[in-house]
């Protein structure tokens, strides 16, 4: 008697742990509250780069950024997507991931010996990502199916 209660009771912690893990898919709203704020995240490093007042500290700002948005893709991957936000959701994923790539890599290249200009050259105008537009069309996309989230307006020093 005294093993099968246990054995019931065992069974009866193991389903409430099933049940607490989740597994499943977050509500559409609980997924835009995530959006919004991974989002924002982004928006936020993002914003810093172009306040940097030496190229040391703007290749630190760079790498910060990476680092951030790219744990921003990280959290919207893990967390999951309804189905009625794909496929904007899984390429808001993958293009946030690209453009953390892509700031790093530029960062990087700046830090090369001949290539110290690379990002201070007032004749550059800036810097453009091909991933920066396409995070930007993934959270249009978003927008469009109901969260209310606003892409990533270009940055300006001044």
């Amino acid at each position: 008697m005294l093993i099968r209660r246990s054995v019931f009771v065992l069974l009866a912690v193991l389903v409430l742990v099933a049940a607490g893990c989740g597994g499943g898919q977050p509500s559409a709203e609980d997924y835009a509250d995530s959006v919004v704020l991974n989002r924002n995240r982004a928006d936020f490093v993002l914003g810093r780069i172009t306040r940097a007042q030496s190229p040391e500290e703007l290749l630190n700002r760079m790498d910060e950024a990476a680092l951030v948005i790219g744990k921003a893709a990280n959290e919207l991957d893990d967390k999951g997507a309804p189905d009625e936000f794909q496929p904007e959701a899984n390429n808001l994923v993958k293009w946030l991931r690209q453009l953390s790539v892509d700031i790093q890599a530029t960062a990087d290249q700046a830090r090369v010996p001949g290539f110290e200009n690379l990002l201070t050259d007032q004749a550059l105008q800036g810097i453009s990502f091909d991933s920066w537009d396409s995070v930007n069309k993934a959270l249009a996309g978003l927008a469009g199916k109901g969260i209310q989230v606003s892409i990533l307006q270009p940055k300006s020093s001044q």
